[in-house]
């Protein structure tokens, strides 16, 4: 209290005094911000070179396509996986779920649309009827199972086709899941 009123008659009596110290603060929080403008420059520099790379910028379910779910950017190449993906087919799908920001890489993409854009490399697709549907949908990870007994365990659904799913299964399992599809004894198992 001492202090303010010998500064308020000061100020007063000064007005160019006021505005001086404004002026000051004013130049310090400028050359603040050009400091920290520099130093996210020099973190750019820093990383060197930058890298072109498909970005999510929704998130993306299986079998949706990708053209209008992505964009390009370009990103520190470190940071960017060595199969990144630098453009898109206007037709290509996901093949798995895509988080928004997560960047492309080419197992991720499949250029094909349909039930065969999830298949991976090496496995079929079986169609079967549940007698009890489960609820899975395209892209679950499931398990099939038939008596009691695992026969794929790892499986995922590629589509639907009328009341039957589309499960994408390992070749060495798929005749024995056709079979139990065919006898109408299978259960689907949706994995967490």
């Amino acid at each position: 209290m001492l202090i303010l009123a010998p500064l308020r008659r000061l100020l007063a009596r000064r007005p160019w005094l006021y505005w001086a110290v404004v002026a000051a603060l004013a130049l310090l929080a400028g050359g603040l911000v050009a400091q920290a403008a520099a130093r996210v420059e020099a973190a750019k520099e820093a990383w060197g070179t930058t890298r072109a790379v498909v970005v999510a910028v929704v998130d993306i379910g299986p079998g949706d396509s990708l053209a209008d779910a992505t964009e390009v950017r370009r990103l520190p190449a470190p940071l960017v996986p060595v199969d990144g993906v630098e453009e898109l087919d206007p037709a290509a799908t996901a093949r798995q779920r895509i988080a928004t920001g997560e960047m492309i890489v080419t197992h991720d993409v499949a250029a094909t649309a349909g039930p065969q854009a999830l298949l991976a490399a090496g496995w079929l697709a079986v169609a079967v009827a549940e007698p009890v549907p489960s609820g899975a949908g395209p892209g679950d990870e499931v398990s099939v199972a038939s008596g009691g007994v695992v026969l794929a365990g790892d499986a995922v659904v590629v589509g639907t086709n009328g009341e039957s799913l589309l499960i994408g299964i390992p070749a060495a399992a798929a005749a024995q899941v056709a079979q139990a599809a065919a006898t109408g004894d299978v259960a689907v198992l949706i994995k967490p």
